[in-house]
């Protein structure tokens, strides 16, 4: 295959072809590199999509140095990206709308509060000169000359403001471009441009003037007209007061730089001042204005002080008495509110209306049997005239309201108790058939009740004997209760503190004829009797034949004390005084004066031992006992005790 290729035409070289083929080796090894960078270089300026990233690339930083040299660049984005955003409004005005939303409100908020701010500030300066000599001076030259005071501070405190700029064409004095600032007062802008043209062209005329010269001021009451001349247009500033050294030098600028960027837009101006409205912003920048500073005083306007005052004290005694209102206003709401959630929360009574104010207007339902409302009215704090009460009656299906309302209907016996569970009445207690079968049939006609139990009705000795159980709880052990024909018996012991009580536990008891109390002891007795029959004839022995008791009789004198005391406390509760016999005693051996005084001293011995152990002196009586005849018995050497009652 490869033969036959060699021998096909294309295998033939000629000479000349390949002194060709050389030359053209020896170019690529000699400028293969150059012409490769030629190629690059072709291929990117030739290619768009190579030159747009070459340019995205170069982009910001062109535009960022050129916006740092001047204002060029600000001026001519202003025309195409004002055309954008018009197309994108129209187009959809939606996305428009929520990509400026953020910042419609602050810019809003800032514009009023900058609106405001210039307002306070002219208020403040027209008053700072109404509340002075000079203001009055002032005020009293409004007046006579019919101007707004107003404009006559400003004319006094104003040193210049530039009011209006025009831009006229020349020679023809069509008005290109016009700006005025929000205070200026003028006619009409076309006529002005046309007049200030042929006020011009008639000086020069009139002095046979040169190409170079120019009318350049016109001044005109408060009024100077700056006149700045150009080849394609000149500018017209309308200046009030005294126009300050560089204003014409920032005049001259402005125009100059108005040729130098627009001058095409100038140069074919055809009376259709909407083609120029990108300048309008440049003649804006003109419309300054200077105020002079306010004069600072060594010391304030006595009549200013004096109207501070009275403002202040006005003020503070408005304030005060708001504040009063305020208070008084609180308080009564309070105590409305108080009432009403009172009356709200009273049975019986139901509200429909409430109107809180000077007088509480509160209608409303109210049960014939609930409880009065007239506490409520005279304790909320409010004056009668302040309270516009109206109830209507009603039946409360409050459970009180309901069993009041049987009560009433039924007059049940003193020992029948009414109560009720949902819509059952229960009867509880005794009464006789008769009673019982008119409650039956009257009480399911009351509103509520639509059942009757009386399966809590007992016979009225059963009724007896549990009412008196329970007034009498909690029964002491041992007492028994019984109920008979309308008496009621009680036996066993009790203590004598809660027999006396009994009579007015059972005062009032329904059906209670009588109470027999035979049967029933009192517990105290009981005790009585059995530490009184341990002390009487009991005996205390000495050891020896003197009056010295032994030291195993001491114990003994101990109980016996308490064992007095106590005797004595329940013989003061059971009305039994008594009083304790101490009979001293001897065995008779000896002489008989001998025997008599040692029995003497063996009772005086133990009395004096009982008081000192603290029973009372006056419940002991001492005695002596002497034997007849002599007996020789330790056992009579002792002293005898006896438990003596005291008669009346």
């Amino acid at each position: 295959m490869r033969q036959k290729a060699e021998k096909g035409p294309l295998a033939r070289r000629t000479p000349r072809a390949s002194n060709q083929d050389e030359l053209e080796a020896l170019k690529g090894l000699l400028l293969g590199e150059e012409r490769r960078q030629l190629d690059q270089i072709d291929r990117r300026l030739t290619d768009p999509s190579l030159r747009a990233e070459d340019l995205a690339d170069a982009l910001p930083d062109a535009v960022r140095l050129r916006d740092q040299r001047d204002d060029e660049l600000t001026e001519a984005l202003e025309a195409p990206v004002t055309q954008c955003i018009d197309s994108a409004i129209r187009h959809n005005p939606e996305n428009f709308a929520r990509a400026l939303y953020p910042v419609m409100g602050p810019a809003i908020r800032q514009s009023i509060a900058n609106t405001l701010r210039g307002l306070v500030e002219n208020i403040n300066r027209t008053l700072e000169h109404s509340l002075s000599s000079r203001g009055l001076r002032w005020r009293l030259e409004a007046m006579r000359s019919g101007v707004p005071f107003g404009e006559v501070v400003l004319r006094h405190t104003l040193v210049y403001r530039v009011e209006q700029v025009f831009l006229i064409q020349p020679g023809s004095g069509l008005l290109m471009q016009h700006a005025a600032d929000e205070l200026a007062v003028g006619g009409d802008r076309d006529a002005i441009s046309g007049m200030l043209t042929a006020i011009t062209q008639f000086v020069r005329d009139a002095f046979a003037a040169g190409e170079g010269d120019a009318l350049e001021n016109i001044e005109m009451g408060d009024h100077t007209v700056l006149l700045v001349h150009g080849p394609h247009a000149y500018l017209a500033a309308v200046v009030r007061g005294i126009p300050p050294h560089g204003l014409r030098e920032q005049c001259q600028s402005l125009l100059e730089q108005l040729h130098v960027h627009y001058k095409g837009l100038l140069e074919g101006f055809d009376g259709n001042p909407e083609r120029l409205a990108p300048l309008q912003h440049r003649l804006e920048k003109c419309l300054i204005s200077q105020q002079r500073e306010s004069e600072r005083r060594n010391r304030r306007s006595p009549i200013l002080v004096l109207l501070g005052l009275l403002i202040l004290g006005a003020f503070a005694w408005w304030s005060w008495n708001q504040w009063q209102e305020h208070r008084a206003t609180q308080a009564l709401l309070e105590r409305e509110q108080a009432l009403v959630s009172q009356l709200e929360k009273a049975p019986g009574v139901m509200l429909s209306e409430v109107r809180y104010g000077p007088t509480l207007r509160i209608r409303g339902l109210k049960d014939p049997l609930a409880p009065s409302v007239d506490p409520l009215l005279t304790n909320s704090g409010l004056q009668a005239s302040q309270i516009d009460l109206q109830m209507r009656p009603y039946l409360d299906l409050d459970p009180s309201l309901i069993v009041e309302r049987a009560r009433r209907k039924l007059k049940p016996p003193p020992s029948v108790t009414l109560s009720l569970n949902r819509d059952r009445l229960i009867l509880r207690g005794n009464a006789d058939d008769a009673w019982v079968k008119h409650a039956h049939l009257a009480a399911p006609l009351l509103p509520g009740v639509n059942e009757v139990d009386d399966s809590a009705l007992v016979s009225p000795d059963q009724y007896l004997l549990e009412e008196a159980k329970r007034r009498l709880a909690p029964l002491p052990e041992g007492v028994a209760l019984a109920a008979h024909n309308g008496r009621l018996r009680l036996s066993g012991q009790a203590p004598l503190e809660w027999i006396a009580g009994s009579d007015k536990r059972l005062e009032g008891l329904p059906g209670l004829e009588g109470v027999d109390r035979q049967g029933l002891a009192p517990a105290e007795a009981a005790e009585y009797e059995s530490l009184r029959s341990r002390i009487d004839q009991r005996a205390l022995y000495f050891s020896d034949s003197g009056a010295e008791l032994g030291d195993k009789q001491q114990p003994l004198l101990d109980a016996l004390a308490r064992e007095l005391r106590r005797l004595q406390e329940l013989g003061r509760t059971l009305e039994r005084p008594f009083h304790v016999i101490i009979t001293g005693r001897t065995d008779g051996v000896g002489a008989e004066a001998y025997n008599k005084a040692l029995a003497e001293a063996r009772a005086r011995a133990i009395r004096e031992q009982l008081v000192s152990r603290g029973v009372p002196p006056e419940l002991l009586e001492t005695r002596t006992r002497i034997e007849e005849r002599p007996i020789l018995d330790p056992q009579l050497r002792r002293v005898d005790l006896a438990i003596a009652p005291l008669q009346d």
